[in-house]
């Protein structure tokens, strides 16, 4: 990548060639992936994919299903069109399908393949592409081919492109400034790339280049970015006094301050970047942002490299699911708001408000008497989050555990070991010995540490569902749980921003929302008159309010008895008297 600090780019035309080359292994193929955009209006890439030296009767090709990270079949070939192949004099090869996106093409006597086709870029998402007038976005993932039984072949990029054009990825730099190199397919589709008009701003954590992007250009002012680069690089430096160095060659920061008729949102982790969607740069903060970032930033260790082993390797033709995204999720919420209290940004009180939070939410919820973490994780693949699905979170179930385990391995180690020991030993005795690790590597690995045996935590708390004893378990730190009766609003609806009013994505059975005739399309433009945006939501339990819907352009007022739902609110204070061994564990617990 070559980018100046803070420089924007405008352009009315793109034309983007990828070349991808595998290198390095004497005789293996040569794959070079040509991406070429003429025309924003059309919202599509035309992509080719050369593929010299076959020695083989027949060739596979495939197309990832999913993304990494992004818990859902998304088929993508559903974008692609006009899909053939031909040899390298230019006669058309028969292709068959064998079943979804995997091809197979005769190259007996043929020792070069062409495959063209054009992809549809018209959605921005954190698992698709898109295409617009003044920036364009994809993740190889998405477009380009594998060459079935050729996953860790290196390969380079080369991207050509028209004087005055930045692009920005995260795959590694070369001697040539426009070729960049990708140690094997895995490496390649998990690097996103995004061109056009924004700004880049470059800065070094411990000697090695990092860039944030904020895209539209200056939609984030430079006393935001400023205050921002300071706090990524705090969290940066924490994490990487945990695991003893970052696991990079540079890291990118992709951002996308939206508007509020987007229905873009959320963040998502790649190998040594992520992309996040975050409010309009005028209203957005460094400090509304940072716990998102802190968690996408803590994934280059956990499940991008601290991986379970039934995705190591990826399956990209089918779902991958795993009981351990309690660990992969779970975790990550954990320690990003670890890093950001190591880094000094976030206080003691707000770690510990963290902590008590995590456990009221699996409490107050009622699914986490049926459905055990381990389940949960599962059942991603099946949606449990649907806006009428009846489930519990592995992010938070998963975080709520991660603070029980660490505090009682520093417990049963009088303060020598801790959670962090055991995220270290998965990184140097899984990821960098080429393999995923199970739930028994897990267990194993608190035992040796902790001398104790943990099958029965693992039994109780995440294959079941029963309810951790707060009180011990905080209280090897000097806590209890203290409870507190709230009552917050019941309303019954999904809503997603659209043109400043909330559209209706969900309307969940014998709901205030049900009752009042709210139905699933419906756009909510006034809320007892005001904007939806401004709407007091907190102050209305057991109120009766009207909403203004726009269906289907007509207009109507629905009146609304808005629900309540009783739930306890937890929070941390220290027991009356806390001795020696509980000040020196929540010593080393809140230890920056």
């Amino acid at each position: 990548m070559r980018i100046d600090r803070k420089l924007s780019f405008y352009t009315a035309i793109i034309v983007v060639l990828v070349s991808v080359s595998a290198f390095g292994q004497k005789g293996g193929l040569d794959i070079t992936y040509m991406v070429g955009l003429t025309d924003t209006a059309k919202q599509e890439f035309h992509v080719t994919t050369d593929i010299r030296n076959i020695k083989s009767p027949q060739m596979t090709l495939a197309l990832p299903t999913w993304t990494p990270g992004w818990y859902t079949v998304e088929n993508y070939y559903k974008n692609v069109s006009r899909l053939r192949v031909t040899d390298d004099g230019g006669r058309v090869l028969p292709i068959r399908m064998t079943r979804k996106q995997t091809w197979e093409v005769p190259t007996a006597g043929i020792g070069a393949i062409r495959v063209e086709y054009d992809y549809r870029a018209t959605v921005l998402a954190l698992n698709q592409a898109k295409i617009t007038p003044d920036f364009a976005f994809f993740t190889g993932i998405e477009m380009f081919l594998e060459p079935v039984g050729f996953r860790t072949t290196p390969s380079k990029v080369k991207f050509k492109i028209p004087a005055g054009w930045q692009i920005v990825t995260a795959l590694k730099e070369t001697a040539d400034p426009m070729t960049f190199a990708a140690a094997d397919y895995d490496t390649l589709v998990d690097a996103p790339v995004e061109m056009g008009r924004f700004d880049v701003t470059k800065f070094e954590v411990e000697g090695k280049p990092h860039y944030f992007v904020a895209n539209p250009a200056g939609a984030f002012n430079k006393e935001k970015t400023e205050r921002f680069i300071d706090m990524l690089s705090r969290v940066a430096k924490a994490d990487s006094a945990m695991f003893g160095g970052l696991p990079y060659e540079k890291y990118v920061y992709f951002y996308f301050f939206t508007p509020p008729e987007s229905n873009a949102s959320g963040a998502l982790e790649h190998l040594n970047s992520f992309v996040a969607f975050a409010p309009p740069g005028n209203f957005a903060t460094p400090e509304m942002l940072i716990g998102t970032a802190s968690h996408e930033f803590f994934h280059l260790w956990n499940v991008k490299r601290i991986r379970p082993a039934e995705m190591w390797p990826y399956d990209y033709s089918r779902e991958n699911e795993t009981p351990l995204l309690w660990v992969s999720e779970g975790f990550t919420n954990y320690y990003g708001i670890v890093a950001t209290y190591r880094a000094g940004i976030t206080s003691k009180e707000q770690f510990l408000a963290a902590a008590a939070g995590a456990a009221a939410g699996v409490e107050n919820n009622e699914a986490r008497k049926y459905i055990s973490m381990a389940n949960s994780s599962v059942s991603t693949w099946v949606g449990y989050d649907s806006p009428t699905a009846f489930g519990i979170s592995y992010y938070g179930g998963g975080q709520n555990l991660a603070a029980l385990l660490d505090l009682s391995i520093r417990n049963d180690t009088d303060g020598r070991s801790s959670l962090d020991d055991v995220m270290r030993t998965l990184f140097a005795d899984h990821y960098k010995k080429g393999r995923g690790f199970t739930t028994a590597d897990m267990i194993g690995i608190i035992n040796r540490l902790t001398g104790k045996d943990y099958r029965d935590f693992y039994d109780r708390f995440v294959f079941g569902t029963d309810v951790p004893d707060y009180d011990k378990f905080f209280g090897y730190a000097g806590y209890r749980v203290e409870r507190r009766d709230v009552t917050s609003p019941v309303f019954g609806f999904n809503v997603r921003n659209r043109n400043g009013g909330f559209m209706v994505n969900g309307v969940e059975p014998d709901s205030p929302a049900a009752s009042a005739g709210l139905n699933v399309g419906d756009v909510i433009t006034a809320i007892d008159g005001l904007p939806p945006m401004q709407a007091p939501f907190g102050s209305l339990a057991g109120k009766e309010i009207t909403l203004t819907v726009d269906r289907g352009g007509a207009k109507s007022d629905l009146k609304m008895k808005v629900g309540t739902e009783r739930s306890t609110a937890f929070s941390l204070v220290d027991v009356a008297t806390p001795n020696a061994r509980q000040i020196a564990i929540r010593d080393g617990w809140l230890r920056r």
